[in-house]
């Protein structure tokens, strides 16, 4: 369908509904299931994140983090999307210094967050090499 990432992303951030989202502890993969509107027709894609280095979750701001979530009282949304060739940056605890990450996708859920660091990204089973390295890395 789209040649590049840029292209995926910019489609998907036009307003999408997650169906569902799985993660692959043992296999490093991510999986979105998302449905479009478009033109009044209903597409379903396949988001696969592979090779996944580091995902990190954050539910959300203040006291929301905490409450319980109901998944089928939800009309589960992508708010944002964006893809950072080079990564975010360092994200990183002093307590835990051996675990580093450099997010290269931001993904916002219903004002949930996550941050994915992955080699490859597919788009309905299309490829793309999504990582550079990151100069601390080397």
């Amino acid at each position: 369908m789209y040649k590049i990432i840029e292209q995926w992303i910019d489609y998907i951030d036009g307003g999408c509904n997650v169906l569902k989202v799985d993660y692959q502890f043992f296999k490093k993969e991510l999986s979105l299931d998302i449905q479009v509107f478009e033109n009044n027709n209903k597409y379903t894609h396949n988001i696969l994140f592979q090779n996944v280095a580091s995902v990190y979750f954050n539910g959300g701001d203040g006291d929301i983090r905490l409450e319980r979530v109901v998944p089928e009282e939800f009309n589960w949304q992508i708010f944002e999307i964006s893809y950072h060739p080079e990564g975010i940056g360092n994200l990183s605890n002093p307590i835990i210094p051996e675990y580093q990450s450099n997010a290269n996708f931001l993904i916002d859920i219903n004002r949930r967050l996550i941050a994915v660091e992955a080699e490859t990204v597919s788009f309905d089973s299309k490829q793309f090499y999504a990582h550079k390295v990151w100069e601390h890395e080397q």
